[in-house]
């Protein structure tokens, strides 16, 4: 049965999965942000599982797990958005390179502006961790890294408009008004990464339908962000992602060519979804088979 409704990443460091999932929904521009009206797309409870595979030659494996979780609290006095992503490989590869990534943004409720984000690293022998303060009075975004075996470093960045993380920027992407742009538009978006600040793009690529192995089909918003070069992107748009094209704005599938081979996080469950009526999810809660 198909679905269709109306319509309403990346920027990726280092090597996890973790961040290929969460900076999907990512791009830069030379064009101007634009900031959230209205956030239609997610509530508090919200929580999304995604399946991680890696491609090298004719067999995808079974690599790794995301899952990124909403609710509301308070910061600074402010009622905001908790939104936390932890990233992880599967067992199986421990032995060979073992990851664990967490992600913690509070962000504004009603614009989704982030107010703190702090990213802790743990990949092989790898550590670090970053912290972020913005602060809209002096417009600026005060920085504390740290490294494995490294001092602290503390930094204070010029804040631009509409300057989105790694976590809120995923959320913001969802509640755009995909109506506004035709097939092959550049949608423009502002991103702090690793301590620098990105003008990056999306450009919109239309409809496409995704099947899950049980025969199912759901129509898809269609998108490829801007990749900055680094250690697993040439660089450019070798990232396609597939959002589901209602009021939820899920992201079902990303898949996108690395250094080495190519990688896809396929959604596998989801709960506390805002939007049960017109939409391509009956229920609140469930489970998705999507075909590979």
């Amino acid at each position: 049965m198909k679905h269709v409704f109306p319509f309403k990443y990346s920027i990726f460091s280092k090597r996890t999965i973790l961040v290929l999932l969460l900076l999907l929904l990512m791009g830069t521009f030379a064009v101007k942000a634009q900031c959230l009206e209205n956030n239609f797309a997610f509530q508090s409870g919200e929580k999304l599982v995604f399946r991680g595979y890696y491609n090298w030659g004719f067999i995808w494996v079974a690599a790794g797990e995301v899952s990124l979780s909403v609710r509301t609290t308070k910061f600074q006095n402010k009622k905001t958005f908790k939104i936390e992503g932890e990233g992880k490989n599967t067992k199986a590869f421990d032995w060979f390179f073992k990851l664990r990534d967490t992600l913690t943004c509070y962000a504004d409720t009603k614009t989704l502006a982030p107010l703190y984000f702090d990213r802790r690293t743990h990949e092989a022998k790898y550590d670090a961790h970053h912290e972020y303060w913005f602060d809209y009075e002096k417009n600026q975004i005060r920085s504390k890294i740290q490294k494995r075996d490294k001092a602290v470093k503390f930094d204070t960045l010029k804040n631009k408009p509409c300057t989105f993380d790694i976590l809120s920027v995923a959320y913001y992407v969802r509640n755009l008004d995909f109506a506004k742009y035709k097939k092959g538009d550049k949608i423009p978006l502002s991103m702090l990464v690793d301590n620098e600040i990105h003008s990056l793009y999306i450009r919109f690529r239309g409809l496409e339908t995704i099947k899950t192995k049980s025969g199912e089909s759901f129509e898809c918003l269609k998108f490829s962000p801007l990749l900055v070069e680094g250690t697993m992107f040439k660089g450019g748009e070798d990232m396609t992602v597939w959002l589901s094209n209602d009021d939820n704005r899920i992201p079902i599938m990303v898949e996108a060519k690395v250094l080495v081979g190519s990688v896809k996080g396929l959604l596998e469950s989801y709960e506390g979804l805002r939007n049960t009526k017109n939409s391509l999810f009956k229920n609140e809660k469930g489970n998705l088979e999507i075909a590979e």
